[in-house]
């Protein structure tokens, strides 16, 4: 995923998206869907019974999931940890949950340490987070075919996608470079990478390679890359001139610094995104780009949420 505070953003975003419902009127939803799903199949009208089918999955699920938390917690509180770890694991084969709550609850106090314990608690997370990633309302205020044409990347083009995360681009990216092209996939968790490791042997695609950093040097070999795309990556990142000087020395001749991030706003208007710990705006970014030598060379606008420019190397 990105650098930097990924639980705060994770937490925010998760809480926000997953859709909890007041037991009365979720009820009341629940029994309405579940006639309307009945008509659907009775008719064979499937295209109409799919959502519906969906949605009463997803309410299945959700549900199984509390059974299985508060019976986790029973156990736990009455000191049966492998119990307890026993329905927290299938909690997480069951569906999502946010990690931070099982985290924070006094019941686990005594699995803090517990090997078995950190390791689903680590699952859940990477579970929850890679869901967000690549969650369909996502697409709604990314665009990532708008952005895919913006970029218009070339056949033979060597991109690095800084913060790649669940290769919610990265795909993307080395399908529009082609064979010829090269894709380098740079990101700060293990864990994640393994997961897009795994995406590109499915895909087939032989033209990326992943690349594990810390936080304070994305790695790029010097001179290596026509285009460095980093979407919703640089407001993770604390010192960002003395980081953006070593993203611009993975520049080839030529070469573009692409960042898309958030617009800052406040939570009443938008409940989820970065917390305003890591607000930055498009001034602060110019800023920062300015001291590692690098300049907007162009400016997209048609993203909803967040700024999208390039950059070229000062002449």
């Amino acid at each position: 995923m990105r650098l930097g505070r990924v639980p705060v953003l994770v937490a925010a975003l998760f809480l926000s998206v997953l859709p909890w419902r007041a037991y009365g009127q979720g009820a009341s939803d629940a029994a309405k869907a579940a006639l309307d799903l009945d008509a659907a199949i009775a008719a064979k009208e499937w295209g109409k019974a799919l959502p519906l089918a969906e949605e009463a999955a997803e309410r299945a699920a959700e549900a199984h999931v509390d059974a299985l938390y508060r019976l986790a917690r029973i156990h736990a509180l009455l000191g049966q940890k492998k119990e307890a770890c026993d329905a927290l694991q299938r909690m997480h084969e069951a569906g999502l949950f946010d990690v931070h709550t099982l985290r924070k609850d006094e019941a686990f106090a005594a699995l803090k340490d517990d090997p078995r314990f950190q390791s689903l608690s680590k699952a859940i997370w990477l579970k929850g987070y890679l869901w967000l990633l690549e969650r369909k309302g996502r697409d709604d205020f990314q665009k990532p075919d708008e952005v895919m044409s913006a970029l218009a990347l070339r056949p033979g083009e060597r991109v690095a996608d800084v913060g790649a995360g669940s290769g919610y681009f990265t795909l993307r990216a080395a399908r529009a470079v082609g064979p010829a092209g090269q894709v380098l996939a740079v990101d700060v968790n293990a864990d994640i990478l393994a997961f897009l490791d795994g995406r590109l042997k499915e895909a087939g695609l032989a033209n990326v390679k992943t690349l594990l950093v810390g936080r304070d040097d994305p790695k790029l070999p010097a001179g290596g890359f026509d285009t460095v795309l980093m979407v919703d990556t640089l407001h993770y990142v604390a010192d960002r001139a003395a980081w953006l000087k070593k993203v611009r020395a993975g520049l080839a001749p030529g070469g573009r610094v692409v960042v898309i991030d958030y617009v800052p706003k406040p939570w009443a208007d938008r409940p989820w995104g970065p917390p305003p710990s890591q607000w930055m705006s498009r001034e602060e970014v110019d800023a920062a780009m300015a001291e590692a030598g690098l300049v907007p060379v162009k400016v997209h606008t048609f993203l909803p949420e967040q700024f999208f420019v390039e950059y070229g190397v000062r002449s």
